[in-house]
């Protein structure tokens, strides 16, 4: 009698995590559905991603793992949208010396306008609530007047994963520092992390193939997404599929030289000899690896 109790109090936690868990990604695609009407509505096609951040402008890991999902929602939900994600942004702003942290300023969002033409910028915040929620606030700004046109909020649950990774924060100089040693991972999603450490002494700019899973039409898609480390420096890819996973990578200076600061060149066969490594890796699920560059 008290296994069948057991068992049945294990069951009911593993349902009760995988619920928030799913829960947790249907609201956010909820939000960025939403977004991409009004963004629609006004007409507007290229789109450019800032990011969010906390309440009080920090950059952390949290606020990246929603940039990175809300990037895949609004690509998904948007009609005929042209996405400027946050990597690529990045190389841009600092081609230009623009700021690039925190809040975004309106001449900032003026000059994104300029040099990548996009019509409108993403950006947002989020707050914990409690022990487990969390607040995000999306808004969208035209990119002529700097002025806010469309916005939406929700109350988003957080499961034992998300809460981990709402503990790593980002330090001043972009390294990654973690309440707890390995940075758990959330084994009820069966999910695991893929890390990079550059032990060399360029900076290096990683772009990896992996599959997302949409809830909008059930099907899992091939996706991309880049990281650029620093000398020295260690960076990861969360809630990755246990599967193949290729990688590409090649320094940031071959990067803006060779492949036009462009990351889908670093997939096409005749930029190969401009890459550094490229091969794959097997993500497994509630584990991490790491990847040494030397």
């Amino acid at each position: 009698m008290k296994n069948n109790l057991l068992f049945i109090l294990l069951a009911s936690l593993f349902f009760t995590s995988c619920l928030f868990a799913q829960d947790f990604d249907s609201k956010l695609e909820g939000l960025a559905e939403d977004i991409a009407t009004k963004i629609g509505e006004k007409s507007k096609k290229k789109i450019a991603v800032w990011g969010f951040f906390e309440a009080s402008g920090n950059q952390t890991a949290l606020g990246n793992y929603i940039t990175e999902d809300f990037s895949v929602y609004i690509t998904n939900h948007g009609e005929n949208f042209e996405i400027i994600d946050r990597n690529h942004l990045d190389l841009l702003l600092k081609e230009h010396q623009l700021n690039a942290e925190g809040f975004i300023d309106s001449d900032t969002a003026k000059e994104i306008g300029k040099i990548t033409a996009a019509d409108a910028i993403i950006t947002g915040t989020y707050s914990i609530v409690g022990t487990d929620k969390v607040k995000v606030r999306v808004k969208v700004l035209d990119t002529e007047s700097a002025l806010q046109f469309a916005a939406n909020m929700g109350l988003l649950p957080l499961n034992d994963g998300l809460k981990e990774i709402a503990g790593t924060k980002y330090g001043n100089d972009g390294t990654t520092t973690s309440n707890s040693p390995n940075n758990p991972i959330d084994c009820e999603s069966e999910k695991g992390t893929l890390c990079f450490n550059n032990t060399t002494n360029e900076k290096m700019i990683i772009l990896i193939e992996y599959y997302k899973h949409s809830k909008s039409t059930g099907m899992n898609s091939l996706n991309n997404s880049n990281l650029i480390i620093d000398a020295g420096e260690t960076k990861c890819f969360y809630e990755l599929y246990d599967r193949q996973t290729k990688y590409y990578i090649a320094t940031f200076e071959s990067f803006t030289k060779d492949f036009k600061a462009a990351d889908k060149y670093l997939k096409h066969d005749y930029y190969t000899q401009f890459l550094k490594d490229k091969g794959e890796i097997m993500v497994e699920a509630c584990k991490e690896k790491t990847f040494v560059i030397k």
